[in-house]
């Protein structure tokens, strides 16, 4: 009897310890997820910072923030627009490999274009890509559509960028760059841009050129917007390497890009397009907005349709 006794006493004294030191292991470990998710944040917080911030400094016009700029005519610099082309040509040979990396851009934009094929019945989507650099855009919404499925893709830049695209070897059977909207006189269905308007010298002349398509659809991705009535002029500041998909070749030396950028009033916008178009979806998108000042900023995508005439 003692030695059961004995035995129970020592097994019950043994399982108090183990859960004693269970108890002291789980606390140890959230102490330390804790503090591994701070660093996490901690890093997170400083490369976004170090990635893409904005001058507190206000300009009056664009063209007074341009001048103010240490990199000449940023979107049109030759190396810029070069590495885009390269990193481009990188990213179009991982596109394909499973699982497929999805963001929001491109999610938004294939459920806008899903959305647009069920609802016309069309085989033929044609598209201006507004801002769209060397096509990457393309090359990531292609692999969601069947060879049934076919595309006139117009991508919209600079004369610099629509040269690196070409030099590239981009341009297919579906895929075209321009470097003058008014150029474009086929039918649009669909209009894409993401995060471009805020960086042209003059946002309302080119949403207005846009509209003039009377596209069925308008998508506008990674939009930065001051909920405040009034736009304002900044510099924005970004790392050369963040520019454009995937990881900046060896060959590049990492460096800021200066260009001016101008943060749109909300109700601004809406009052331009809503002349034409109605808001169908909406969807936080913060991927291309950052805090300046104390100003109210807000980062959407916004679907628009064409409103109907009949």
């Amino acid at each position: 009897m003692s030695r059961h006794t004995h035995t129970h006493t020592h097994t019950h004294t043994h399982t108090h310890t183990q859960r004693r030191l269970s108890n002291h292991n789980n606390i140890g470990f959230i102490k330390r997820f804790k503090k591994a998710i701070k660093q996490c944040i901690s890093i997170l917080y400083k490369s976004l910072k170090e990635e893409v911030h904005y001058e507190v400094q206000l300009y009056d016009t664009y063209n007074d923030a341009k001048e103010k700029c240490k990199t000449e005519n940023a979107y049109k610099n030759f190396e810029l627009c070069s590495m885009i082309g390269d990193k481009t040509e990188n990213y179009k040979k991982y596109l394909y490999n499973k699982p497929w990396a999805l963001t929001g851009t491109n999610v938004f934009l294939v459920s806008a274009i899903h959305n647009l094929i069920l609802e016309q019945s069309i085989f033929i989507v044609k598209v201006i890509d507004f801002g769209g650099a060397c096509g990457a855009h393309y090359f990531e919404i292609r692999r969601f559509f069947p060879e049934t499925i076919k595309f006139k893709w117009y991508v919209v830049e600079t004369p610099e960028m629509v040269k690196s695209a070409k030099n590239h070897g981009f341009e297919n059977e579906e895929l075209l760059f321009v470097d003058n909207i008014e150029n474009i006189e086929s039918k649009i269905d669909f209009i894409h841009s993401s995060g471009t308007l805020q960086s042209v010298s003059d946002y309302k002349y080119y949403l207005l050129q846009l509209m003039k398509f009377n596209a069925e659809y308008m998508l506008f991705n990674r939009m930065m917007f001051n909920e405040n009535d009034y736009d304002f002029i900044t510099i924005q500041t970004s790392r050369m390497s963040a520019n454009g998909p995937g990881p900046m070749p060896e060959k590049y030396e990492d460096k800021d890009i200066f260009y001016p950028h101008t943060t749109i009033a909300f109700n601004n916008f809406l009052a331009i397009v809503q002349n034409k178009y109605k808001m169908e979806w909406t969807f936080e998108e913060k991927s291309g907005s950052y805090q300046i000042n104390n100003e109210k900023i807000i980062g959407k995508g916004l679907l628009f349709k064409l409103i109907s005439t009949n």
